[in-house]
């Protein structure tokens, strides 16, 4: 059997189901595509923040303003194209979609979080995983008052029907774990 898990920032593409079993994707935005073979479980919701290192803040002059963000060097989870969009919310309920093109795009969140520590840009990453460096001091949040719109973490696969106890358990442990994973402060940010 083979199970294969993707993590996917945007709705679900075409998947090539050949040669997979079980299919497990990890969406952060909402699911848009309408397919009656799959199944969605919701496990939690995360938002993004804006982190830089402190060396940001010595080599660039950090925006002060949303309107000024396109002008620092960015790091961006986007991969398919060179000009992305960050839709952020930010005080009085004010929209900014932000379009730059970012020094360094990757969608491994580890690497993004290296980068930003290292000085390489601007990342927008979420709460949970900058939290840690921001609370050390190894980063700094840019434009505190800015941040993406909550996004729904969901497990989308293939049918309840038929789940190999493998595959069921895999879930139940996303379903488990997601959750505490995104917790802050010990107060969990599920949805």
């Amino acid at each position: 059997m083979t199970i294969r898990v993707q993590t996917l920032e945007a709705v679900l593409p075409r998947i090539d189901r050949r040669g997979v079993d079980r299919l497990i994707e990890l969406l952060r935005a909402p699911f848009g595509e309408s397919d009656a073979s799959l199944v969605m479980r919701p496990l939690g919701q995360s938002q993004l923040v804006l982190a830089a290192s402190p060396a940001m803040q010595v080599a660039y002059e950090l925006p002060s303003s949303i309107d000024r963000l396109a002008d620092v060097p960015t790091l961006s989870m986007a991969e398919e194209s060179d000009l992305v969009h960050w839709e952020l919310h930010g005080p009085n309920d004010e929209t900014a979609v932000v379009s730059l093109r970012p020094r360094m795009m990757c969608s491994n969140f580890d690497m993004l979080l290296a980068a930003a520590r290292e000085g390489l840009g601007v990342a927008l990453l979420p709460n949970n995983i900058c939290q840690p460096g921001l609370d050390s001091g190894e980063l700094v949040q840019v434009l505190p008052e800015w941040r993406s719109p909550y996004g729904t973490i969901q497990a989308v696969f293939t049918s309840r029907r038929g789940l190999v106890p493998a595959v069921r358990a895999l879930i139940e442990f996303l379903a488990e774990a997601i959750p505490c994973k995104l917790s802050l402060n010990g107060q969990s940010v599920a949805g």
